[in-house]
């Protein structure tokens, strides 16, 4: 079983370098901040450079702070960490954990990690707004469980996914779900489960679901 020393471990080999990260004491927040390691390490695999701000706008904070609930993206309650993702082409992206996102039918969906177009996330700051789900290139529903996952996880995840969009939405999760994993495998949604710093293989998976969809919104800048 994946202990949260097990997560905390594995992110720090990323994120480390940047500066410590803030403990956030349960294995399920930790899971949400090694999932967004992965996906800052796919960033980084396809050309990325990345960087941290926090919520006041300091560059490079001291001590790296994340979301442990759900929360808006221009609160300034806390002065919460996201990653800046920055390519040679011009795109540029935020990754946040924890973050409300606008559906298509208005309906707001917490997003464990969301990576956000960088020019929409200022915008929703300035205007003190939620980032529209047409500007958020990708989001991962991250489910630490101790036993099996149930089926009603993946009707949420197909519900959610309905509003805002299928591309580059992943349900990811520590535990088996092998009827959430057929139910998603029918409706063609993307999604790991077994996912574990203990299984590089798991992790290669994942960090190569997450470079795809980098590489496919550069290709389409070409």
């Amino acid at each position: 079983m994946t202990s949260l020393t097990d997560l905390t471990n594995a992110y720090n080999k990323t994120l480390a370098d940047h500066a410590p990260v803030s403990s956030a004491g349960q294995a399920n927040d930790a899971f949400e901040v090694y999932v967004l390691s992965l996906a800052l390490r796919a960033a980084s695999a396809e050309g990325a450079s990345i960087q941290f701000r926090s919520a006041s706008n300091a560059l490079t904070p001291k001590i790296l702070h994340f979301r442990t609930s759900p929360g808006r993206i221009y609160s300034l309650n806390k002065d919460y960490t996201h990653a800046c993702l920055s390519f040679s082409d011009g795109l540029s992206y935020e990754a946040h954990i924890g973050v409300y996102v606008e559906g298509v039918a208005g309906v707001l969906h917490e997003c464990d990690l969301a990576v956000i177009e960088a020019a929409e996330a200022t915008f929703c700051r300035s205007n003190l707004v939620h980032p529209k789900r047409a500007a958020v290139l990708l989001t991962a529903e991250c489910k630490f469980y101790t036993g099996k996952l149930g089926i009603a996880l993946g009707r949420e995840f197909l519900g959610t996914t309905i509003d805002l969009g299928t591309e580059g939405r992943f349900m990811l999760s520590n535990s088996d779900g092998r009827s959430v994993d057929r139910v998603l495998a029918h409706h063609k949604r993307r999604r790991h489960f077994g996912l574990t710093p203990l299984d590089s293989d798991s992790e290669t998976q994942v960090i190569a679901q997450f470079r795809e969809v980098f590489r496919n919104v550069r290709a389409k800048r070409r």
